[in-house]
């Protein structure tokens, strides 16, 4: 009977300790009895586990099984009497899933809070609704790491009153709206991360006074507007990711003061428009940077040369740093005035305002002075200066321009000062200009020996015995020129032979062989003869490369006529290969190479350490006919790798790209 009794209260002592368990599982006891922090700051925890899902955490280490808060994962407290402070709590990577409570605003010493959700196995398991409001009363917080969540609504702007935050992650959930402009109370700021979101709006302007601010990540979400000029201000900034947004217009000449920026993607956007020199130059020493996949473009011209790809960016013929007529009408006094051998030429073709260029002048109306005197300008005077119709001064005066003076040149409404003595112009002088020239206060045309004024016909009515410091002439009949035909150019090895024919026969005529880029005379030939006839002159040792020739036709009485360029271009004997695109890449680039010798091509890819990876191409290309590799990032880790590429067995070029996974 004892026993019996005895087996029936250890049975009763059982079920009430079964009790007691379950009961402390359902309401934690150790805010009761807490020994480390203040009941209101265990509450707060308590909280933050539920709404979160913490028995679903990766580590809940202490929660609600004992009372020492200070010692469960990812919480750290001050250390000092009681009640210790919560400063930091870090519960990135760990499963988090459900409502962020706003209560955590009544931790007041916070000094970061890191929830960032990112790593595998979480990827369905984020916090969502909205940011709490009320974070933005933590006067003490520095870091806010909310990445990777499922966070929804706008971007609360009380957060911007948070005057001692360094770091702001909210990248990787699905906030909408615009970036607050209480974010340029963040002065202390030096990362800021909003990208993959559905932001809208343009960058707010307030944002220039983070001058502290290193990392800016505002990239794949739908932000509109232009690139601020401001955007120059930001001295310390060495990462700016703005690709894949909606920004448009040209790029401000202001980005280039960003001196220490270490990688710059504006790549998937709107802009439009040349790179001035300026930010081609800065962009060129950047190791990271993306421009792609947008309208931008770089200038295939003299100040360009040295920058064939920049920011996965070539130059392009079509491309101008200057629009308008005006910037028309300079450009083609540049190029046929051979401009890359001007003595200075300093901001032509290489800024938006040809007011800035070396030797123009503006008012409000336009350009009203070209003085370039004295700067080895050589070639032909442009038809379309005379569409400058604010000129009031053009001095090209010791020089080597040759050719006629355009007819249109007479139709200068303003011109006051036109100066173009000790050329090598040639032909009569237009009658219309000849006209205004006795009519402008400074007209000098002396010292161009072929440039002459007839003392016959319409000229007669003109009293002046010279116009513009040239006499007039019983001899200026004229020019007689033949009609040239069958212009071509054959390439050879390192040469290349020029061929032209006559359909009528010429006297006293000499034909001038001359190169157009770099401008210069290589040779001439006598084109006296009885009968029509075929010419030829051959151009010898020449580089591999592209060349352009033109054939003047010269007078003996000094005027001269021109052909129209002919181009052609000589092969490199060697393997060409051009720059791998995109570069950094995250699932596959490309890139080109070009056989100038035939023989068989090996690419070859390289780890960082020197082991062979892949081979990307082994064969026999054509000759001159570039070829396309494709580099996938399959089966291959994130890190840095070197394309080797050999003609027949020798190496020809070895190239680093970078995988991003």
């Amino acid at each position: 009977m004892a026993s019996k009794l005895m087996i029936r209260f250890f049975v009763a002592v059982l079920t009430v300790l079964t009790c007691f368990v379950s009961s402390s599982k359902a309401q934690f006891i150790g805010c009761r009895a807490i020994d480390q922090i203040t009941l209101e700051a265990c509450n707060v925890l308590e909280k933050l586990f539920i709404e979160t899902d913490g028995y679903k955490w990766r580590n809940s280490r202490g929660w609600l099984l004992t009372n020492q808060p200070c010692d469960w994962f990812g919480i750290t407290c001050r250390s000092s009497d009681w009640p210790r402070e919560i400063t930091h709590i870090d519960l990135s990577n760990n499963n988090l899933t459900g409502v962020l409570p706003g209560d955590l605003a009544l931790l007041s010493q916070l000094i970061s809070i890191r929830i960032n959700n990112s790593g595998p196995g979480v990827r369905l398991r984020k916090l969502t609704s909205n940011i709490p409001a009320s974070l933005g009363d933590l006067e003490h917080l520095e870091v806010l790491s909310l990445g990777h969540n499922a966070f929804t609504g706008v971007i609360p702007f009380e957060l911007g009153n948070l005057s001692n935050l360094r770091q702001l992650d909210l990248g990787a959930n699905q906030l909408t709206g615009p970036i607050p402009q209480r974010f340029g109370q963040l002065t202390s700021l030096q990362y800021l991360d909003l990208s993959q979101n559905q932001l809208a709006g343009g960058i707010a302007d307030t944002l220039k006074n983070l001058a502290q601010l290193q990392h800016l990540d505002l990239s794949n979400n739908l932000l509109s507007g232009t690139l601020p000029r401001w955007i120059g201000t930001f001295q310390s900034l060495k990462l700016m990711d703005l690709s894949h947004n909606q920004m448009y217009g040209p790029l401000p000449e202001e980005l280039a003061q960003i001196k220490q920026v270490q990688w710059l993607s504006l790549a998937n956007n709107r802009f439009t428009g040349a790179l001035p020199l300026s930010t081609v130059s800065f962009a060129s020493q950047i190791s990271n940077c993306n421009l792609g996949e947008t309208q931008l473009c770089i200038p295939d011209t003299h100040p360009y040369a040295t920058y064939d790809q920049v920011c996965s960016l070539t130059r392009q013929r079509s491309c101008k740093i200057c629009q308008g007529l005006d910037c028309d009408t300079l450009e083609a006094l540049y190029d046929s005035t051979s401009g890359e051998s001007w003595i200075q030429s300093d901001g032509w073709l290489a800024s938006t305002d040809p007011c800035q260029w070396q030797g123009i002048l503006c008012n409000q109306k336009g350009i009203t002075s070209i003085l370039l005197p004295n700067n080895n300008l050589s070639g032909h005077l442009p038809q379309s200066l005379s569409s400058l119709q604010h000129l009031h001064s053009l001095d090209l005066s010791n020089n080597h321009l040759q050719g006629n003076i355009p007819e249109q040149y007479g139709s200068f409404k303003n011109l006051s000062h036109f100066d173009l003595r000790s050329n090598q112009l040639t032909g009569i002088l237009p009658f219309d200009f000849a006209l205004l020239g006795t009519q402008l206060d400074q007209c000098n045309l002396s010292m161009n020996g072929g440039l002459c004024v007839p003392n016959r016909g319409q000229y007669l009515q003109l009293n002046a015995n010279q116009i513009c410091a040239i006499p007039k002439r019983n001899d200026c009949v004229g020019n007689l020129f033949v009609q040239l035909t069958d212009l071509n150019v054959i390439a050879d090895n390192r040469s290349v032979k020029l061929t032209w024919s006559t359909l009528q026969p010429s006297s006293m005529i000499t034909f001038v062989i001359e190169r157009t880029e770099p401008y210069m005379v290589i040779g001439e030939v006598s084109g006296s003869s009885e009968s029509p006839m075929t010419f030829s002159y051959t151009v010898n040792d020449l580089d591999p490369g592209m060349y352009s020739f033109q054939i003047r036709q010269v007078t003996s009485s000094g005027a001269n006529q021109l052909t129209q360029p002919v181009t052609v271009e000589l092969h490199v004997e060697d393997l060409v290969t051009k720059s791998p695109y995109p570069n950094p890449f995250l699932s596959e680039t490309t890139f080109e190479f070009t056989s100038g010798t035939h023989g068989s091509v090996m690419i070859q890819l390289y780890d960082l350490l020197g082991r062979h990876v892949r081979t990307l191409y082994d064969g026999t290309p054509p000759l001159h006919k570039p070829v396309s590799v494709r580099l996938s990032s399959e089966s291959l880790s994130s890190g840095i790798y070197f394309i080797h590429s050999s003609l027949n067995g020798r190496l020809a070029s070895s190239q680093q790209i970078l995988l991003i996974q």
